[in-house]
């Protein structure tokens, strides 16, 4: 089929850019269904570094409270939704990449240690009084 003739996805308008942003593909539609058709051109932006760092920051960060609702509910979700389409070369950059990583844990370990930590208050507070009880066995 010539190429005049066939229809062009909105993602790959934004592709064909010279200067075109990781927000522009995630506000895109069409963006998970062509991560899911494995789009050769959308994989090789988005398994860079810098774009998986910045999918992860979207995920794990709090938007500002000023924040438009792209931020605050596409930009999360559209993230999400491209690491669970399980595409190797991007989920490799998410691993192995030491930065990435760091990213993704640096959040949610400090919520999780302070849970741990409330827990374990509670726990030594109750136990001294209940430890024989025959419910807590």
């Amino acid at each position: 089929m010539p190429k005049s003739l066939s229809a062009s996805s909105p993602v790959e308008s934004v592709l064909d850019k010279e200067n075109f942003t990781l927000e522009e593909l995630l506000d895109e539609e069409e963006i998970i269904q062509e991560c899911k058709a494995l789009n050769s051109r959308v994989i090789s932006f988005l398994r860079d570094r810098a774009q998986v760092e910045q999918l992860v920051r979207y995920i794990v960060e709090e938007p500002p409270e000023d924040t438009d609702s792209k931020r605050t509910f596409k930009f999360p979700f559209v993230p999400c939704e491209i690491f669970t389409c399980e595409i190797d070369v991007i989920l490799k950059t998410l691993v192995e990449e030491e930065e990435v990583v760091v990213c993704l844990m640096i959040r949610k370990t400090t919520q999780l240690l302070n849970y741990v930590k409330l827990l374990t208050g509670l726990m030594l507070k109750w136990l001294p009084g209940n430890a024989d009880s025959k419910s807590f066995l």
